[in-house]
């Protein structure tokens, strides 16, 4: 092997040798041997610098430290010379080497377009690539090479709005534009409003077997850009694939609910609205991480562990951090609201090792009765303020009663997990978690992941916080699909979780939904967000509440009136209410309802530990609380801190 035969698999801890060497060269090239000649000379010639001394300028290096050079090869050296390649060089609008070709030489994906043979047309804006337009000789013909050349434009439409729709969906619930795509236009193809009206074959779409270009865009708008945005296109196995387009263009991705359905979801919301209402009044400056603006995560979950008990689903583990938390153990896990409210009032010191946050750190399990009868046990692990790493937590306590229960099919429990948008983009744990989701030793048949998308982390925005356009794009990495849906049509939700669970169960995959929502409080009650993020919550603050949405809705439809809405509210105010003035009496017995195999744990700290003195001097406890109520000199505090 020759001295340069290993450098393109040589480390950057060779990089000082090379530049030594290329700084050497530079001075004089007879001082090297043949080799190391050669190769810095055929940067020479891949560089088009052939001035025969085999110099290289620092005017054409770039670089004035004697570095090697990044070479950016010519157009020509990019693309082969066959003869489509020859006509989109010459075609208009052709984009400069510049645009097309990266600093260090890599072909862009505008690039590579052109040089598979697409042409730009005249207008199209600089950077977009445009199919051919249709020749004239095809233009003026009614002949079946006209048909046949509009019936592919046709097809190329379609798979657009699979591959793309998802951008411009209606996803968000507070109505922020979202981008245009020309791919989405049906002029991109060169198809006009005189073809609206011609009937195509549409048997690449689930429906009838023609339909009008009309009618095509109609159902794919339907599907693919309404409340529900899907990304699929990107796995792998065509029939996953085909199984996921039947599903959804069949019935434009939309559920028929009946009535009972309709006020069962109302119901849901409601009663997760006035939970968060009545803490927010009873137990006023206390930290509960609120649901607000999240609600529809309640009928959600409920959904999908309902779905899941047609399924043959018996056990379910979830895991989720602080948001909602305390709504999710009461309407969810049916957690005693005396025993949340206890806890807000700290009534219980003996029982908690901790105190104060305890109660959105605590567990919990039940058993849920479905609507078909069967019981389904339902287990919300314990976490502390991580955040995420309770995620491999909760599939491996899935894994290890699978494996006692010899369910090797994977057909009897599941897991949810419930995630911030924030964390899942931004914690290394998920992307660790995902990674042993297809593992044999690690699978459970499947994770629903659902993230609650309030579009802020405390104070930051996502232009801040990620790199990629959505939350969830490091489940890319997995052959699975991602529903994104607007959290404020409750009815898109039903849809996504049903489909959603329908995939868990048939391919045994993971599945994600990215549900779209908004923080209506700060990161807690404390926290005052106008501060930090003033435009978006003067949005926020004109927006109405989910379930009133949605009770305008049914009252539309005529599914409910007004007066039975009133009075599912009311009656969940009364209970609450009731649950608070029980959980003050002095002669409140607390229950355990920990059982099975942990019924004879004992918690908390050893009895042979001795005891710690935590304590510090009073002074310096009155010195340290002086100081936090000090303003540093020429600091200007906003007008709501001051006072």
């Amino acid at each position: 092997m020759t001295t340069t035969e290993g450098i393109d698999s040589a480390g950057t801890a060779n990089l000082a040798f090379l530049e030594e060497l290329f700084a050497q060269y530079q001075n004089d090239p007879e001082s090297l041997s043949a080799d190391w000649r050669q190769y810095f000379d055929s940067l020479v010639d891949l560089a088009d610098h052939s001035s025969g001394s085999g110099h290289i300028s620092d005017e054409h290096t770039g670089s004035t430290n004697g570095s090697v050079p990044a070479v950016t090869p010519k157009k020509s050296e990019v693309f082969s010379a066959d003869e489509s390649v020859v006509r989109a060089q010459e075609g208009a609008g052709l984009l400069d080497d510049d645009t097309m070709i990266t600093p260090d030489g890599i072909a862009t994906g505008h690039a590579l377009a052109l040089a598979n043979g697409s042409v730009q047309l005249p207008d199209a804006p600089a950077g977009e690539v445009k199919p051919a337009p249709l020749p004239d000789e095809l233009r003026q013909s009614q002949g079946s090479d006209r048909f046949a050349f509009l019936q592919d434009r046709v097809d190329q439409l379609v798979r657009a709005y699979r591959v793309r729709g998802h951008l411009t969906a209606d996803i968000d619930p507070l109505g922020r534009p979202r981008p245009g795509l020309p791919e989405l236009d049906p002029a991109f193809y060169d198809l006009t409003e005189e073809d609206m009206d011609r009937v195509f074959s549409t048997d690449t779409i689930e429906g009838p077997q023609s339909m009008s270009l009309r009618q095509i865009i109609r159902r794919l708008h339907n599907t693919y850009c309404r409340s529900i945005g899907v990304q699929f296109m990107h796995m792998d196995d065509l029939l996953v694939r085909q199984w996921l387009q039947v599903r959804m263009e069949g019935c434009e991705n939309r559920i028929q609910l009946d009535r009972k359905q309709q006020l069962r979801i109302y119901r849901q919301m409601t009663t997760a609205a006035v939970f968060e209402e009545f803490i927010q009044k009873r137990f006023l400056g206390s930290k509960s991480f609120s649901l607000e603006g999240s609600e529809s995560l309640i009928p959600l979950v409920e959904m999908a562990i309902e779905r899941g008990a047609s399924q043959d689903i018996q056990d379910v583990v979830m895991a989720m951090a602080h948001r909602g938390r305390l709504n999710v153990l009461a309407n969810i896990m049916r957690k005693s609201p005396q025993r949340i409210f206890r806890e807000f009032a700290d009534l219980d010191p003996e029982l908690h090792v901790g105190r104060g946050d305890v109660k959105y750190h605590l567990g919990h399990s039940t058993d849920y009765v479905a609507e078909n009868g069967r019981k389904v046990h339902l287990t919300l692990c314990f976490n502390p303020s991580h955040l995420e790493y309770v995620n491999p937590v909760a599939i491996g306590r899935m894994r290890a009663r699978q494996d006692r229960s010899s369910d090797r099919a994977r057909q009897h429990g599941m897991v949810i997990l419930i995630h911030g948008d924030a964390a899942f983009a931004g914690e290394g744990i998920i992307q660790e978690t995902l990674n042993l989701s297809e593992l044999d030793p690690y699978r459970v048949g499947g994770t629903l992941h659902v993230i609650v998308n309030n579009q802020i982390g405390f104070t930051t925005g996502p232009q801040e916080s990620r790199s990629c356009v959505y939350a969830t794009d490091v489940a890319k990495m997995l052959q699975i699909p991602i529903f994104h849906v607007n959290g404020e049509d409750p009815e898109a939700v039903a849809q996504v979780v049903s489909l959603a669970m329908d995939f868990r169960r048939e391919f045994q995959r993971d599945v994600v939904i990215d549900m779209y929502c908004f923080r209506r409080r700060g990161h807690n009650e404390a926290d005052e967000p106008a501060f930090t993020q003033p435009a978006l919550y003067r949005v926020i603050d004109q927006q109405p509440s989910v379930h009133e949405s949605y009770l305008e809705k049914l009252l539309t439809l005529g599914e409910v009136s007004r007066d039975e809405a009133m009075r599912i509210a009311d009656e969940h105010r009364a209970r609450l209410d009731a649950e608070l003035s029980a959980a003050k009496r002095d002669d409140y017995v607390h229950r355990s309802d920990i059982a099975g195999v942990w019924a004879f744990y004992i918690g908390g700290r050893e009895k042979e530990a001795a005891d710690v003195d935590t304590g510090v001097p009073l002074d310096n406890l009155q010195s340290l609380l002086r100081r936090l109520v000090v303003l540093p000199e020429r600091f200007q505090p906003h007008a709501k801190i001051r006072k």
